[in-house]
């Protein structure tokens, strides 16, 4: 954080500046301690204020050796914890790999009546919980691409084990990139069983596709 103390000197820096140059808040805390002084949150007035200490104080501590040492050890605690973390994800996505998602196949009829009132049922708890009931119902004739989505996320839900599966995932290393796999496998499979609904899996995925690509 630059300060009114000649051309473009750092007088203070914030906590988050220096865990960019490799402090964590144990080193923090032995080589800095209480904070040189503090200053309201210039993107969020209601935020805590920021922590400042000043930049003599830390360009010091980090030419000590006992600095120097700390901070190469954290560096490989690090390294080691992202190495055990992409060896835990690659288990975790192996593990899918060899999952099989059998999709229970129902009429078209009967999936078009179960996934509208489906999607009824579920808008009028909400709607209960919330005293809003200005939602639009879904009917047989509503928009056809609506009425093909909200089917694909019955079958999703309904016929088959999805939920279960992410269930086994939860607090996993990985789960992410696991639930977006899953995910997509369970797409293409109902692309199989019910090819009349595959171009709106493909859509799906490539909704998730964009949202992680804009991430």
């Amino acid at each position: 954080m630059k300060e009114g103390t000649g051309k473009d000197e750092i007088q203070y820096i914030s906590k988050s500046l220096l865990k960019q140059r490799g402090w964590t808040e144990g080193m923090i805390k032995t080589f800095l301690g209480e904070p040189d002084t503090e200053k309201d949150n210039p993107m969020y007035r209601s935020a805590a204020s920021m922590k400042l200490y000043d930049m003599k104080r830390v360009l010091a501590a980090e030419s000590g050796e006992s600095f120097k040492e700390r901070k190469l050890n954290a560096e490989k605690r690090s390294k080691t914890m992202k190495n055990v973390a992409d060896l835990k994800k690659q288990e975790l996505m192996g593990q899918i790999e060899l999952m099989t998602f059998k999709i229970k196949v129902i009429s078209e009829e009967n999936l078009l009546q179960n996934a509208v009132k489906n999607y009824n049922d579920f808008h009028e708890m909400i709607a209960m919980e919330r005293n809003n009931f200005s939602f639009d119902y879904a009917t047989p004739k509503s928009d056809k691409a609506f009425l093909e989505r909200i089917e694909v996320n019955y079958i999703r839900h309904n016929l088959t084990k999805y939920d279960t599966a992410l269930e086994t995932m939860a607090g996993r290393i990985g789960v992410h990139e696991a639930v977006v796999k899953i995910k997509f496998m369970i797409m293409d499979a109902i692309s199989e069983k019910y090819p009349y609904l595959a171009d709106e899996c493909r859509k799906q995925k490539d909704r998730i596709n964009a949202l992680i690509q804009d991430n």
